[in-house]
């Protein structure tokens, strides 16, 4: 159940990002945190996954790498179905033709150092549905 919903939520989360917020963020050692909860099951609350990922300046003209490098286990096929920008905030819609048929929906908030943000997710999990809500944050801490 973990490497499905790291892969639910990576897959949302790695959100590329074009050149109009790429100035906003900082290259450097970032941490990243995120939360996730099921909706059917309310009783399962696994600890927030952190990692910390070095982005070089390369890698900061595109914010999604952020969080692109989580690892991303039965998630493949992955496109953009929909990709709205407003100031430094994205909102998008992804599809995943891998073996969970994951679609998402997000909405992430880009500064220099932290980015903030909404992911809801679906999988086919061996034929059923199975949803969830994850809170992804990042936020600078150094140089690499």
């Amino acid at each position: 159940m973990r490497s499905l919903i790291i892969a639910m939520a990576s897959s949302a989360a790695a959100v590329a990002a074009p050149g109009s917020l790429a100035a906003d963020v900082s290259p450097g050692l970032w941490e990243i945190t995120m939360e996730t909860r099921v909706a059917a099951a309310p009783g399962f609350t696994p600890a927030p996954y952190r990692l910390t990922q070095c982005l070089s300046a390369e890698d900061a003209r595109d914010p999604g790498r952020v969080l692109g490098q989580i690892a991303n286990p039965g998630a493949s096929g992955c496109a953009y179905t929909g990709r709205d920008y407003s100031g430094n905030s994205l909102s998008f819609t992804l599809q995943c033709s891998g073996a969970f048929a994951i679609q998402s929906r997000g909405q992430v908030a880009f500064t220099a150092n932290s980015m903030d943000g909404s992911i809801a997710a679906t999988a086919d999990v061996g034929g059923a549905s199975v949803e969830t809500q994850n809170k992804v944050s990042a936020r600078r801490i150094g140089d690499c």
